[in-house]
């Protein structure tokens, strides 16, 4: 019987501790809510930052009895006895500090504003004297420019820096001014001695491209009688744009005198090829249209003709005075007939004169009519 009764007293005393703690833990969270509350509502009237310590240790606490009430309700509850205290306080409190702050703000301001006042007087009155000072000294180094063309050219220049300089909320020195003037003059008279050099450059080149384009109109007038020179010539005054002047009027009378003589030497050989051309149709060739053909350096404007019967003339005319000519396909010696018919001609009735004939290759045999090639020859004309 004695253990039985026992064991009975145990289990109740065991079960009236766990409603005790759950009591307490109810009793403890309405509470622990309730706090919360209030500190939510400190912080969303926004006064929680004039009690930011404060409020940060009270959240903290309370966050550390919500988790404490679990594991220790009574020692939960007695905490958060003197936490109660604390946070109904709390809103009091930080109201009084928010109006604390508003007064103390209003009363800095007022004395910012009084100081602020005497400050802009005082300044005001020394800016005065110091600007009219500024102003005179201003005046006085102007008139000190004896360029005109170096102050006209830094008109933008001065008209800023006195904008800068003389503004009323700018504080300038009379040194500071001499010095800024200093620098603007020093620069303006190298710009102002700049651009004269540039004035007198481009009157020297305007004369300069007046001499290239007048070089330029012989050229291009040239350049039906000599295409090539003429291109080549045009290309190598383009180049010469940038030389001197010396040495441009040295270039420019080395272009017109190698124009004269391309276009004189063209005309020459126009006159040789109108007259190879005629005199082998006088002698009876079908001659084809004169060919100009550019080979390597070679230049040479080619004269072909053909007789019926199968005989052949080839001219050969070079803008050096040079002249090749054959006779081929005829049978045995047939073709110093025609050679003696065409270059007569040449002499006689257009007055080419033939000089210092070189034969190149002569077939002797008159009677094999297969050979080739026939005679070939190169005078100077």
């Amino acid at each position: 019987m004695s253990r039985h009764e026992q064991a009975r007293y145990q289990i109740e005393r065991q079960r009236r501790q766990e409603l005790f703690n759950q009591r307490v833990s109810e009793t403890t969270r309405v509470y622990l809510d309730r706090y919360r509350n209030i500190l939510n509502d400190v912080q969303n009237q926004g006064i929680s930052k004039y009690v930011q310590a404060e409020f940060s240790a009270l959240q903290r606490e309370l966050e550390t009895l919500t988790w404490l009430v679990d594991s220790d309700p009574a020692t939960a509850r007695d905490r958060s006895i003197a936490l109660g205290q604390q946070v109904h306080a709390l809103p009091r409190h930080a109201r009084a500090m928010r109006q604390a702050v508003v007064e103390a703000e209003r009363v800095a301001e007022h004395v910012a504003q009084e100081e602020a006042r005497e400050a802009v007087r005082q300044r005001v009155e020394q800016e005065t004297k110091a600007r009219e000072e500024v102003e005179t000294v201003w005046q006085n180094e102007l008139t000190n420019w004896d360029d005109p063309l170096a102050r006209q050219l830094a008109f933008k220049a001065l008209a800023e820096l006195r904008r800068h300089l003389l503004d009323a909320n700018h504080h300038t020195t009379v040194e500071q001014l001499r010095a800024e003037l200093g620098n603007i003059k020093h620069e303006y008279e190298q710009r102002s001695q700049e651009r004269r050099a540039q004035e007198y450059q481009t009157a020297v080149a305007s004369t300069t491209e007046d001499s290239l384009q007048l070089c330029r109109e012989q050229i291009a007038a040239a350049s039906r009688q000599a295409p090539e020179h003429a291109a080549a010539l045009a290309a190598t005054l383009d180049t010469a744009s940038s030389l001197s002047p010396e040495e441009l009027s040295r270039r420019m009378v080395e272009v017109t005198s190698e124009l004269d003589t391309a276009v004189v030497d063209e005309s020459c050989r126009r006159e040789v090829v109108q007259a190879v051309y005629r005199s082998l149709e006088d002698a009876g060739f079908v001659t084809e249209k004169p060919r100009l053909m550019n080979k390597d350096d070679s230049n040479e404007v080619v004269i072909r003709a053909m007789r019926p019967a199968g005989a052949q003339a080839e001219f050969k005319i070079e803008l050096s005075g040079k002249l090749k000519y054959k006779f081929d396909h005829y049978q045995g010696s047939a073709c110093k007939k025609d050679i003696d018919t065409v270059l007569p001609r040449l002499q006689s009735i257009y007055g080419i004169q033939l000089s210092t004939e070189r034969v190149v290759w002569e077939n002797p045999d008159d009677k094999d009519s297969d050979a080739r090639p026939q005679p070939g020859m190169t005078r100077e004309k």
